[in-house]
């Protein structure tokens, strides 16, 4: 390997989690890194980085924030044929006054990395890809490594050599491989439904346990409430906003249902048929879940039996090898999904004009100031917003409930008991430990394991290690 060269830094910079922001310098005047570098490497790393550390107008060639101390060492390392990076630039905030939220933050940070990686894989069928992301970048990071590990996102899962995420919001422990100290906790926003699919055993993540954005405690109910639900809020969108708390908080996901179905039918439609057995399948592993949920949440109203009747009888076509039979059974499935899809619309608008999603927006903000008070060690300025933080966290909960029909969810009821003033009030008192220990921020100083390493040195090694050596087993 030669010395540091000129090279093409493609570090996808996404953003921080929904309540961490992190406080960085962007240089202004730096030399172009990708002057002569060669189109196309064997390897690029795109790089989101935590919410505050990068912009859109950022140069996507200069590595910013945490993700420096991952990026340089190997930057210095490797050749610009070996490695070349990319800092995705995005928005990265939590609310802004141009009605951008942590969820439209996050997706932007997903479209640009997959943008980038879509067209760089079209120019350079040869090269791999790398992912790795800090807080909200992890998030969105992550995200996307679960989009291409089952086969939704911009390449195949066999074109990416690793996956390494710093305090991941989505964390699970379940999922891929931790690094340095083991967490048992879910992260601040909850755990991807979907996992990693085939990217599982090269995938990596680090998580300091002091860290609540990646390790939320199981029995921290109101964290956990308000940053799943949060991380949904789109200010723009009110409607959207609420149809996607409101299926979290059923515990009802329909998307996976729709979109296999999608693909069913234009498989079909563009003569695809080899596709179609599988896709059958997927759409009947699909159905079954959501019914299993129905019957457990006894929601009123939502007849899933014509729906999953259509599934058997198209899998059972399939079996026979009768695709002449399929066109017609997917005409019958599609209205079928809408209606059962409809049956929650009342619901949903019934709550639209409750549901306090301003609440939600102050609480990221709220959460963000306190964030960066704590990493500038303002310690000063922490007790009333602390306080203020326990008053709308407890109003978001409460509002949100009342919105609901919680005579017919008897899980929601018990939500609404196990969130006491006095709960949420310990909790952000422990969120508020957390601000001041800076664990958050530490990644690039402090140990995490008995070998000495930093969360930052754990990620570099893992990148190294898989780009030296493609076949390396990642060891936790």
């Amino acid at each position: 390997m030669t010395a540091s060269r000129t090279r093409k830094r493609i570090v996808v910079c996404a953003v921080g989690i929904a309540v961490a922001a992190s406080i960085v310098v962007i240089p202004s005047a730096i030399a172009d890194p990708q002057a002569g570098a060669p189109a196309c490497p064997d390897n690029i790393l795109v790089a989101i980085p935590g919410t505050t550390e990068t912009n859109e107008q950022a140069d996507p060639n200069v590595p910013v924030g945490m993700l420096r101390n991952v990026v340089d060492p190997l930057d210095s390392e490797f050749s610009s044929q070996e490695l070349q990076t990319y800092t995705v630039p995005y928005v990265a905030t939590i609310v802004n006054d141009k009605a951008q939220t942590y969820g439209t933050s996050k997706k932007e940070a997903i479209d640009r990395a997959s943008q980038h990686i879509s067209e760089k894989a079209a120019e350079c069928p040869g090269t791999k890809f790398g992912l790795t992301g800090f807080s909200q970048g992890a998030d969105a990071a992550g995200d996307l490594a679960s989009k291409i590990g089952n086969g939704e996102g911009p390449v195949s899962a066999d074109r990416i050599f690793a996956v390494g995420l710093m305090a991941d919001p989505g964390q699970s422990p379940t999922a891929g491989i931790q690094l340095g100290a083991k967490t048992t906790g879910n992260g601040f926003v909850g755990a991807r439904a979907e996992g990693f699919g085939a990217l599982n055993n090269v995938t990596a993540s680090v998580c300091d346990p002091d860290d609540t954005y990646c390790n939320t405690p199981g029995d921290a109910i109101a964290t956990q409430f308000v940053g799943q639900l949060g991380s949904k809020i789109d200010a723009s969108d009110p409607a959207s906003s609420v149809a996607g708390v409101v299926t979290t908080l059923l515990g009802l996901d329909g998307q996976p249902l729709t979109d296999t179905l999608g693909k069913l039918n234009t498989a079909v439609t563009t003569g695809n048929m080899l596709t179609v057995p599988q896709l059958a399948l997927d759409l009947a592993g699909n159905v079954s879940t959501l019914s299993a949920k129905v019957a457990e949440m006894t929601i009123p109203g939502a007849d899933i039996a014509p729906m999953a009747t259509t599934v058997s009888q198209l899998t059972d076509a399939i079996h026979r090898g009768d695709m002449f039979a399929v066109p017609g059974l997917l005409a019958t499935l599609t209205p079928q999904v809408i209606t059962f899809a409809s049956q929650f619309s009342s619901m949903i608008g019934t709550v639209v004009s409750k549901l306090p999603i301003n609440e939600y927006i102050a609480i990221g903000t709220t959460a963000a100031r306190i964030s960066t008070n704590a990493a500038a060690q303002n310690y000063v300025a922490l007790p009333a917003d602390l306080g203020k933080l326990v008053g709308q966290v407890n109003n978001a909960v409460r509002k949100t409930l009342r919105a609901l029909p919680l005579d017919e969810f008897p899980l929601l009821n018990r939500l609404a008991d196990d969130l006491t003033p006095g709960r949420v009030l310990d909790e952000v008192l422990n969120y508020a430990t957390s601000l001041a220990t800076d664990s958050h921020n530490s990644y690039a100083s402090k140990p995490m394991a008995d070998n000495g390493r930093t969360g930052a040195d754990e990620l570099t090694n893992l990148f190294r290690t898989r780009i030296t050596n493609p076949t390396a087993q990642i060891a936790s």
